[in-house]
């Protein structure tokens, strides 16, 4: 009897098996550890006729410890996920339930706590076949500190029957919770609008309430800037069935990308737009403020370290005309002023393509790549050639033999000197550069082109003083046998400013790829200098005849090799004295009550290294350092970092130099101006030492 159960036994024990491992076939195992943990859920346990599957990603946070919304607010990491190593799987959206906000030392941030999940649909490529779900992770859990957490999670499903799962409620749940329209959660959108001044502006958002009235609205708004703007100021009316919300912006958005807001407000919560930064009142004069900025910041980068050997190159090119017309002084000074402003216009043209292919912005960026720097570096020498008198620069035989020899080179010449400062001068950030084209990237393309044509004018201004007034130009010393040691001065100076071109190639690119570029050059280098020496007979006739072809590749032969080379997007090391550069210790720093010197710079920026050397290693900043107890953080731009990037765009910045001192007194950090001082690095040390300083200040005013 007990033998003839035993098959029955058997086989509900493999049944019970089946159910039970059936019954849990839809989730994975949680993977993390006691501060947080993450596991995959999907809606049904068996793959049916449908053409997507529903599923969801539970994170489970200790008490104390929270993770991150899509935007995480002014410090953290929202959740990315890699669903390529799935099968049968063709995309994934993922949907994010509205979020809570968490100030810390004034920080903005927008996290989850506790258990969330964030529902996932999934395309399945064939439906109704079998499908693996794999998922790999990385997301932040926080507490005193930030801590970056990886899981990989795998999840076979079979086919068959599709019904629900045990972990289809949590799914169901999380869907609701997800921000539906302003019209489904019971709420009107009277109007919204931008107030206030282009500098300082504020967001104004009227709702009104069809059934339940507002408790505490708080309104989440993306799109102003990186982070999330502070809490907005809230005025209820009436029966607290209208409201108002007035919220303090950092940035105005582009005038083609509409803000995105999310209303929260208890059990309910709505997503709508908002308005775009073409709406704004103040636009017209910000616009005109940023012309003018443009002005006199393309002025000032004349004066800029980059610019001062290409200036020094045309100080010379004018003393050379001086004992000449006024004629020559005069297209000499114009082809000049030309080159610079169509470089300007061709850099706006080049922004526009690289703003609207989504890749990152910012002043001085073609620095960062390895052809680029072998093509000025190629540039830069045949000029220095030019000067040694190797090689001088003309037209092309077939063009020169149209134009007028005699004004066909030094035209050339003058017009390529203005390309050549132009290029020079992209990596400095000079007073008033920075403003204009912070304002210009964060806008449309007719912006971009009327701040660079304005920035062009403002560099081409003083050679077009001179086309206009070439008569000023007699003021300088008549030429004679001393221009000749001048002309050798300036070459070596070019030389110079080739080898700092090549050492910045060989801190991005690598010691390997400098050193065939360098080889290039200097055989491109000796040969104009041999073929410039007196040979008589067929051999001077036949090296004339290939000089031009033999040079040419010479001088491309660089670039294509470069073309191979790829910047690194790692951080370098910072140096004994200054930590790498982390944006998620910053608030962990600030709220200890240490102050914080963030120093973006890069080896190609020469500004970067004139306030290095004239404030950073200045010897009363230094022992400020040790008495204030300054965290210094170095950020290196040299290579294409996006962090980096987007950190600089926070602050309305698209170039460096960029200096920004936290503190209890500045948790969200105050930048500095581009040329610092000790004054202003001291003052800002002073006032992001202490807490609510500027209340303090106001009462010990008199």
């Amino acid at each position: 009897m007990a033998f003839a159960r035993f098959p029955t036994l058997v086989a509900l024990s493999v049944g019970f098996i089946m159910w039970t491992g059936n019954a849990h076939a839809a989730a994975t195992d949680w993977v993390g550890d006691s501060r947080a943990a993450v596991r995959l859920i999907t809606a049904t346990d068996h793959i049916a006729a449908d053409s997507t599957l529903e599923a969801g990603l539970e994170f489970r946070f200790a008490k104390g410890w929270h993770g991150y919304w899509r935007t995480p607010g002014d410090a953290g990491i929202p959740p990315t996920v890699d669903w390529s190593a799935s099968e049968n799987i063709s995309g994934a959206e993922i949907s994010w339930p509205a979020p809570h906000r968490l100030v810390i030392e004034e920080l903005q941030n927008s996290v989850y706590e506790n258990d969330v999940v964030l529902p996932v649909k999934l395309h399945l490529k064939q439906a109704h076949a079998s499908v693996r779900v794999k998922a790999s992770i990385e997301y932040a859990a926080c507490s005193e500190i930030c801590v970056p957490l990886q899981a990989e999670l795998a999840l076979p499903l079979p086919t068959g029957a599709g019904g629900p799962s045990t972990e289809s409620v949590l799914i169901d749940s999380a869907r609701k919770s997800v921000p539906g329209s302003a019209e489904a959660a019971g709420i009107d959108v009277i109007r919204t609008r931008f107030a206030g001044t282009a500098s300082e502006p504020t967001l104004v958002v009227d709702l009104q309430s069809k059934a339940e009235p507002f408790v505490r609205p708080d309104l989440f708004v993306e799109g102003a800037g990186n982070g999330i703007p502070p809490a907005p100021k809230v005025d209820l009316h009436g029966d607290a069935k209208t409201v108002r919300l007035t919220v303090r912006l950092a940035a105005l958005p582009p005038p083609d990308r509409p803000l995105t807001l999310t209303l929260v407000d208890e059990n309910r919560a709505a997503e709508f737009k908002g308005p775009a930064g073409a709406t704004t009142p103040a636009h017209s004069s910000a616009f005109f403020a940023a012309l003018i900025s443009a002005l006199l910041g393309g002025l000032i980068l004349n004066l800029m370290p980059c610019v001062l050997p290409v200036l020094s190159i045309k100080l010379f090119a004018f003393t050379r005309q001086a004992g000449g017309g006024l004629r020559d002084v005069r297209l000499g000074s114009a082809a000049t002023a030309s080159g610079i402003m169509i470089s300007f216009l061709l850099l706006a043209a080049s922004l526009v393509g690289v703003k609207w292919s989504g890749a990152t912005l910012g002043w001085g960026i073609q620095f960062q790549q390895p052809w680029f720097l072998a093509g000025m570096a190629v540039l830069t020498i045949l000029f220095a050639a030019s000067f040694f008198e190797w090689l001088p620069i003309g037209l092309p035989s077939s063009i020169a033999s149209i134009a007028s020899k005699r004004s066909g080179g030094p035209m050339l010449e003058a017009f390529l000197a203005g390309v050549f400062a132009t290029l020079l001068a992209t990596p400095c950030s000079a007073p008033f550069v920075g403003t204009a084209v912070g304002f210009a990237l964060a806008r449309g393309p007719s912006e971009i082109f009327a701040i660079f044509l304005c920035l062009g004018i403002g560099m081409a201004l003083p050679y077009w003083v001179a086309a206009l007034f070439p008569g000023c130009v007699r003021w300088l010393p008549r030429p004679g046998p001393w221009m000749l040691v001048v002309r050798k001065f300036l070459g070596i100076l070019l030389l110079g400013t080739a080898v700092w071109l090549i050492f910045v190639l060989w801190s991005i690119a690598g010691a390997w790829m400098t050193a065939i570029t360098t080889v290039l050059l200097a055989c491109m280098l000796g040969y104009r200098a041999l073929i410039s020496t007196p040979v008589k007979g067929q051999i001077a006739v036949h090296m004339s005849r290939r000089s031009g072809w033999i040079t040419a590749g010479l001088a491309i032969a660089p670039l294509v090799f470069s073309l191979s080379a790829v910047a690194s997007v790692s951080q370098p090391a910072a140096g004994p004295e200054w930590q790498a550069f982390n944006l998620e210790a910053l608030p962990g720093l600030i709220a200890n009550g240490n102050t914080v010197l963030v120093d973006v710079t890069a080896t190609w920026c020469l500004t970067c290294k004139v306030n290095e050397l004239r404030v950073l290693e200045n010897a009363e900043v230094r022992s400020r350092f040790q008495q204030s107890h300054v965290i210094r953080m170095r950020a290196d731009w040299s290579r294409p970092n996006p962090l980096i990037a987007d950190y600089l765009h926070r602050f309305g910045r698209y170039g460096i130099p960029f200096d920004v001192v936290y503190g209890p007194g500045r948790p969200q950090g105050e930048a500095l101006p581009e040329l610092l001082t000790t004054s202003a690095l001291l003052h800002a040390i002073d006032r992001a030492s202490v807490r609510d300083y500027d209340r303090k200040s106001a009462e010990s005013a008199p």
